[in-house]
């Protein structure tokens, strides 16, 4: 519970220091669609960590905010997510970002007595993230972030993973 609060928090702060710099730099970048893919880190109860594929794709409304979707591969489910992105520009190639939005995991449900799945459970909730992207080239960049989808499950994947993505910008 914790977690989700200090990942709420993060992304509420993130979100007004992108109103303030959004007030100072008002004008929509050159390339305002994205894309991209990456790597998961994801972390399954009574198991190991798994890389994992993700895909994404946003829009910036402004220099400072942007919104995002995008899914992520859990073997034998996924997870999905809807967000705002606020962007605070640390150096001319250097940003930091945070994103809020709402989630949706799907998992196999399991019994810790039976190896096999009994069936699939949807769940919605909180997601939240926060990372660092470095551009390459002006339309390409990279980025690392720590990401969190809904609460802790007593089976399948373990809600906090870490991620590395290369972002396309057209």
């Amino acid at each position: 519970m914790y977690k989700v609060l200090a990942t709420v928090a993060a992304g509420m702060m993130g979100i007004a220091l992108a109103g303030a710099a959004q007030a100072a730099e008002p004008a929509r970048p050159a390339t305002p669609a994205y894309a991209g893919a990456a790597v998961t880190g994801v972390d399954y109860v009574g198991a190991a960590t798994r890389a994992s594929p993700k895909v994404f794709a946003g829009y910036h409304i402004s220099k400072s905010l942007a919104l995002e979707g995008g899914a992520v591969d859990l073997k034998k489910g996924y997870g999905m997510y809807i967000a705002v992105k606020p962007v605070l520009p640390l150096t001319d190639k250097l940003a930091l970002y945070g994103k809020v939005g709402v989630a949706q995991v799907r998992r196999p449900v399991a019994l810790p007595s039976q190896p096999a799945p009994l069936g699939r459970k949807t769940d919605t909730g909180a997601y939240g993230a926060f990372g660092l992207q470095y551009s390459i080239t002006p339309n390409t960049a990279i980025s690392a972030e720590y990401e969190r989808y809904g609460k802790d499950k007593p089976s399948g994947a373990k809600p906090d993973m870490w991620t590395l993505a290369l972002n396309f910008f057209f």
